[in-house]
């Protein structure tokens, strides 16, 4: 008897903390993150959960760093 090595794919959980200008988009919830993160043959996304944070400011930054501060 021979073994046979079965393809497999591994699952992942992911989470992003992101901001988003939503003034001309639509919300993440819709958006299609199979296409946005190119997934192949065999690989989908199983679970979509959007949790809308709220607004916050936005805030002018010269040196780059964002929210960040100095380092």
């Amino acid at each position: 008897m021979t073994n046979t090595i079965t393809p497999h794919v591994t699952r992942y959980r992911v989470t992003l903390d992101f901001t988003v200008d939503d003034s001309n988009c639509v919300p993440p919830s819709n958006w299609k993150w199979g296409e946005l993160l190119q997934l192949k043959s065999g690989e989908r996304v199983k679970d979509v959960y959007v949790e809308n944070l709220g607004q916050i400011a936005k805030r002018s930054n010269k040196n780059g760093r964002g929210n960040r501060g100095k380092k």
